[in-house]
């Protein structure tokens, strides 16, 4: 019976082991080779999302370029209809106060030739009742003064009085007339407002009682 060499066994478990490694090696670089396949397939796909995305958003840019246009050139019209419709309302308003001054420069050329200031005042009565017309068809409103009790929101005290023959708090005498435009106020009225003397008396009266 021959006997088995030692050394013969040993190079046969080593060739054994170092085939099962280099098969164990060749597994993980075919796997190794299909995630590096993978991660090209998913970089390509980056890519081509990448492009796509700076495509959209070249898209949007020249979008948001092109309504930036649009805007300027619509506050550039807005601007322009809005002066177009101020300009036809000066014009209308300028049309219908000619008559007025019509009127004005033949009032003035009379008294070039007559030195009838009777007529002259009557005259200027008519062009002053012919302006106001006309402002009041536009919506100018004379503020009522005279006789009113005192709103400080429509009039202006810049006197007082101290009299009992008028109502305590009310405008004896109107100033400087104030305007309204519909519901706005234009500037109020400059008035005169009485201060009732028993009134006065006795607020000095209840002031006195309470500084005690």
């Amino acid at each position: 019976m021959s006997e088995i060499n030692p050394r013969r066994v040993s190079y046969k478990s080593k060739y054994l082991e170092a085939q099962k490694e280099l098969t164990a090696k060749s597994e993980e670089v075919e796997k190794l080779k299909k995630e590096v396949s993978s991660l090209k397939e998913k970089i390509k796909q980056l890519e081509k999302q990448i492009e796509s995305s700076d495509k959209e958003a070249e898209e949007y840019l020249d979008h948001l370029k092109r309504l930036k246009a649009e805007f300027e050139n619509y506050k550039k019209r807005m601007v322009r209809e809005r002066q177009q419709l101020i300009n036809w309302a000066v014009e209308d308003i300028i049309k219908e106060f000619l008559p007025v001054l019509d009127d004005l420069e033949r009032a003035i050329e009379s008294t070039e030739v007559s030195s009838d200031f009777s007529s002259l005042a009557q005259g200027i009565k008519m062009v002053h009742q012919q302006f106001k017309g006309i402002l009041q068809k536009k919506g100018l409103q004379e503020i009522p003064a005279k006789g009113q009790e005192f709103n400080p929101h429509l009039h202006e005290a810049i006197m007082r009085i101290e009299s009992n023959d008028h109502p305590d708090n009310v405008v004896v005498e109107e100033m400087r007339k104030g305007y309204k435009f519909k519901d706005k106020v234009l500037r109020p009225a400059m008035v005169k407002v009485n201060r009732r003397k028993d009134a006065l008396s006795a607020d000095n009266h209840q002031e006195n009682q309470m500084g005690k």
